[in-house]
C-alpha cells in the first residue's frame, strides 16, 4: 500500500520540469485532436489522457509552486529580486503590502470593485447598443456584484475607525448580513444568466488557445478562491472572510461559463445533451450561492445575537 501511494504522489507531484514538458505537450495535442481527428481515434484517445493528466499536475501543484515563487520572493537567492525588495521596503504602503495579508486582502477588495464596475459599464453600453438581453444579463451581474465590494470597502473604512472591539463586531457582523442578503439578489442575476445560458443558447465562446487559457484560468481561480478563504478565515475578520466568499462566488460562475464555452468548442453530442448538462451545472452553481448567502445571513446574525448578549451582561453586571 505505501508503494502505491509514494507512486502515486510521484505522479501527482513531479519535478517542475515534468510539468512544463506535459504542459507544453498535452494542450497542443488536445487542441489538435479536438480540431483534426474524429473523437473515436485512438491518438484522440492518448491526447485525451495526457492533456487531462497535464491539467490535473498543473492544477494540483499551483499550490506548490505558488509557495517556491514566494520563497524566492522573500529570499536572497536572485540578486535581482532581493534589490527590488529591498527598494519596496523603503515605502510604507509597498512595505505594508509585502507583509501585511490584511492589507492585501483590503487592496484586491479595491481592485476588485474598480475591474467589476469597469467590466459591468462596458456590457451595459453593448448591451444597450447591440440591443442584447445576453450582454444586459451580465452587465446587471456585474453592477451587483460592484455594489457588494463597494459595500464591503466603505465598511472596511468604516470599521477600521472605530476603537472599541465590541463596536468594531458588531459593525462588522452587520455588514456581513447585508452582504448575505445582497448575495440573494446577485443569486437571481445569475439564475438569469443561466437560464439565458440553457435555453436560449447564450453563453461565452473563445477562439483557439484562448480556450486553453480560460481554462486554466478558472481552475486556478477556483483553487485559488478556496485557498484564499480557508487562510482568511482564520485571521476572524468577517468582512474580509465575506470578501473572500464573494471571490468563491465568482469562481463558480466562471466554471460555468467555462463549460459552456467548451460544448460550444467542442461537443458535437447535440443540443439535449447540451441542455441537460449545463441544466445540472447551472442548478448547481445557483444552489451553492444561495446556500451560501443563506449561510452567511445566518451565521451573521447568530454573531450578532452573542455580541448583544454579552454586552447585555456587562450592562446588568455594571447596573
Amino acid at each position: 500500500m505505501k508503494r502505491y501511494l509514494k507512486l502515486l504522489k510521484r505522479l501527482l507531484f513531479p519535478h517542475v520540469w515534468v510539468i512544463i514538458a506535459t504542459s507544453l505537450i498535452g494542450f497542443p495535442m488536445a487542441y489538435v485532436s479536438l480540431r483534426f481527428l474524429p473523437s473515436n481515434h485512438p491518438i484522440s484517445y492518448v491526447s485525451y489522457i495526457f492533456s487531462a493528466y497535464a491539467l490535473t499536475i498543473l492544477c494540483v501543484n499551483l499550490p506548490r509552486m505558488k509557495k517556491r515563487w514566494q520563497t524566492i520572493l522573500h529570499g536572497d537567492e536572485v540578486a535581482g529580486i532581493a534589490a527590488l525588495r529591498r527598494l519596496l521596503y523603503r515605502h510604507r504602503y509597498t512595505a505594508l503590502y509585502l507583509d501585511n495579508r490584511k492589507f492585501r486582502a483590503k487592496l484586491a477588495l479595491c481592485v476588485g470593485l474598480v475591474i467589476n464596475l469597469g467590466y459591468a459599464i462596458f456590457r451595459c453600453i453593448t448591451g444597450f447598443l447591440f440591443h442584447s438581453a445576453w450582454f444586459w444579463a451580465i452587465g446587471i451581474y456585474y453592477i451587483i456584484l460592484s455594489a457588494i465590494r463597494l459595500m464591503l470597502v466603505r465598511n472596511v473604512r468604516i470599521t477600521d475607525q472605530f476603537t472599541c472591539a465590541a463596536e468594531r463586531r458588531l459593525h462588522s457582523y452587520k455588514t456581513v448580513r447585508r452582504c448575505g442578503a445582497m448575495m440573494v439578489v446577485l443569486n437571481l442575476a445569475m439564475t438569469g444568466m443561466t437560464v439565458q445560458m440553457i435555453w436560449l443558447n447564450h453563453g461565452y465562446e473563445y477562439r483557439g488557445y484562448m480556450i486553453y487559457v480560460s481554462a486554466l484560468y478558472a481552475f486556478y481561480y477556483l483553487i485559488s478562491a478556496i485557498v484564499q478563504l480557508i487562510q482568511y478565515a482564520k485571521i476572524h475578520e468577517p468582512i474580509i472572510t465575506c470578501a473572500k466568499i464573494l471571490s468563491l462566488v465568482g469562481a463558480l460562475m466562471s466554471m460555468f461559463a467555462l463549460q459552456t464555452a467548451m460544448f460550444s468548442a467542442f461537443d458535437k453530442s447535440g443540443m439535449e445533451y447540451q441542455h441537460m448538462m449545463n441544466t445540472i451545472t447551472g442548478g448547481i452553481v445557483c444552489t451553492m450561492v444561495l446556500g451560501m448567502a443563506i449561510w452567511i445571513i445566518l451565521w451573521s446574525n447568530r454573531h450578532l445575537n452573542q455580541s448583544r448578549r454579552i454586552e447585555n451582561d456587562g450592562t446588568q453586571q455594571q447596573i
